[in-house]
């Protein structure tokens, strides 16, 4: 897709504004394409460019009128989609997410759900079929969730997968290896889970809610470099819905999207307000109640803040619900009346099938009838979306064996600055990926799935396990709540040299800076000596604090703006370097 000129994105701007002046809008409409697709329930659904022509083809799972279970690919052919062959294995009252787990520049499929095969797989991509790579998981069974995430930042998306019981995380080692990290997390079933980086220290944290056998949990795991903290999210778990992360209220933290059945089975839907610290507020944004369906965050009118879709079974027999909610500020979210089909047993997702800039709505589920189904709604009447523009100076730091990349925050005409996202490649040549793909084409920008970007809001990026005496090639495009992209920024290097400090012999093995990330102080703790000299710089070298400390002295950075520092640390001329983010 061609990228609008800045001369094209003001002209259209003058015009949006002027259209504005004139009338007010009354609702969107969004027009049943009547596209032909297998009517499934129980269902989970995916917009995704698999076979790389540049439209979003759909996928879809679940169990149709005869009783059997599908998994259905459709290739999007200029607006018509057509339904593919393949050796899926059916699946119902499961999940399925699109992932380049094996940074080759296509999507592959993770698969969880109740089929009659008994298998949790992925399903590698390649090209003209999908092979079962048989990566060993356990069988999460029915109402089970499967999520991809690069949980270790070593450039490879690895799996959690919560249900039956059980919550794993596998790390991905390469060639279709995908190894358990014991990490112990909340068992549960009826699940579901999201990834994101809440605390923005640069690695994602866990969301996951669902039936523990004492009650419906929310629990939040702050990943700290690859350990997880656990906090109960109290009175706040649901199952048999979902969950998502998303900054309904741009001021730059992510709040909290989730519905389900709660401990007497009676369907629930809120958004709850980051507050900080842990600390979340239900808003009361009038969503309906809704449990055996799903919300999902999207700006579907390109007006640049989040407005949610959402679908499921009310409270009472028979009654289901589907609609749009938009979001009006100030936490008020109204339906705006698109006459959706209801439905129960539901899925539904936002993707721009016609890349026409707006976000069209797949559905499908059970209807008030008890017929099963599956339609495509075009978005008809919502403004263009104008693609933010690209980041500007890109920077890099070497950490021991870390690389932090940083990047000034861009712009965009409709999403506020706060609420952009950011997607990160990388590779080994000049307008390559391969090490961290972003699931965009480097040429425009192009993205394959509709999502935020790998990184989150955050403008730095804290890469893990590279080779050394290599050069790397990277750039970064930013992404708007529309799921709209710009093309990537101008493309930078770094030289990652061989280093020849032996960690294990030195008396700085544990520097320890708590808390971090931090607010208002830090400590710095580590080795024998009592006192020694610190330098704090921003991620671009500005010097902000200088001088000698005591071993474990409180430090106060309350006066920084927000963002990561870089920590150097000289003790008789032995030198450490570290980083913290304040928040």
């Amino acid at each position: 897709m061609d990228k609008l000129t800045n001369l094209t994105r003001i002209t259209l701007l003058l015009f949006f504004i002027l259209f504005i002046s004139r009338s007010e809008l009354i609702a969107q409409s969004f027009v049943n394409i009547n596209a032909q697709l297998t009517g499934l329930s129980n269902s989970s659904s995916a917009w995704g460019d698999f076979d790389n022509d540049k439209d979003p083809d759909l996928i879809i799972s679940g169990e149709s009128s005869d009783g059997s279970f599908h998994i259905k690919l459709y290739r999007n052919s200029n607006g018509i989609f057509e339904e593919e062959a393949s050796s899926f294995a059916g699946i119902k009252n499961g999940s399925i997410k699109w992932g380049d787990y094996d940074n080759d520049g296509d999507i592959d499929l993770l698969a969880t759900g109740n089929n009659a095969e008994e298998k949790t797989t992925i399903y590698r991509n390649e090209g003209d079929t999908f092979i079962d790579i048989a990566p060993g998981f356990l069988y999460f069974g029915a109402y089970s969730h499967g999520t991809w995430t690069d949980y270790d930042n070593d450039g490879d998306l690895d799996v959690f997968i919560s249900g039956s019981w059980n919550s794993k995380l596998y790390r991905n080692d390469g060639q279709d290896v995908f190894t358990d990290t014991e990490i112990e997390f909340i068992a549960l079933t009826s699940s579901r889970a999201c990834w994101a980086d809440n605390d923005n220290d640069g690695d994602k944290d866990l969301l996951v809610t669902g039936d523990t056998g004492g009650g419906m949990k929310l629990y939040y795991y702050e990943n700290n470099q690859g350990a997880f903290n656990e906090f109960e999210l109290g009175n706040m778990g649901l199952s048999s819905g979902s969950v998502e992360w998303g900054d309904y209220d741009s001021d730059g933290d992510l709040d909290i999207l989730i519905t389900g059945f709660n401990d007497n089975v009676e369907p629930e839907a809120h958004i709850y307000r980051n507050e900080g610290n842990h600390v979340y507020t239900n808003i009361y944004a009038g969503l309906p109640p809704v449990a055996m369906g799903n919300a999902c965050w999207g700006d579907s009118d390109n007006d640049g803040d989040l407005d949610i879709a959402i679908t499921g079974k009310l409270a009472g027999c028979g009654a289901t619900v589907s609609a749009i909610y938009e979001n009006q500020g100030n936490g008020n979210f109204n339906d705006i009346n698109t006459f959706l089909t209801n439905a129960e047993r539901s899925s539904l997702c936002w993707g721009d099938y016609d890349n026409d800039t707006d976000l069209d709505l797949f559905l499908s589920g059970k209807d008030n009838n008890g017929n099963n189904f599956s339609r495509i709604y075009r978005n008809d009447f919502s403004l263009p979306n104008l693609f933010p523009w690209a980041p500007d100076n890109l920077t890099s730091e070497m950490l021991g064996d870390e690389v932090v990349l940083s990047w000034d925050e861009a712009f965009d005409s409709q999403t506020p600055q706060n609420s952009l996202t950011y997607n990160i490649r990388i590779g080994l040549a000049p307008l390559e990926s391969g090490i961290i793909m972003p699931m965009a084409y480097l040429e425009d920008g192009y993205r394959m799935i509709p999502d935020f970007g790998n990184t989150g809001n955050n403008n730095h990026f804290t890469v893990k396990n590279l080779e050394p005496g290599l050069t790397y090639y990277w750039s970064v495009q930013t992404i708007d709540n529309a799921f709209g992209a710009s093309v990537f920024s101008e493309e930078q290097s770094f030289y990652l040299p061989y280093t020849s400090v032996n960690h294990s012999l030195t008396q700085f093995e544990e520097v320890i800076i708590h808390p971090n990330p931090a607010r208002d102080f830090i400590s710095i703790n580590f080795g024998i000596d009592e006192k020694f000299n610190i330098n704090i710089t921003t991620i671009d070298g500005k010097q902000v604090i200088a001088r000698q400390i005591i071993n474990g002295e409180k430090i106060d950075i309350s006066g920084l703006v927000n963002g990561i520092y870089l920590l150097r640390i000289d003790s008789e001329g032995k030198i450490q370097h570290r980083k913290f983010i304040k928040y």
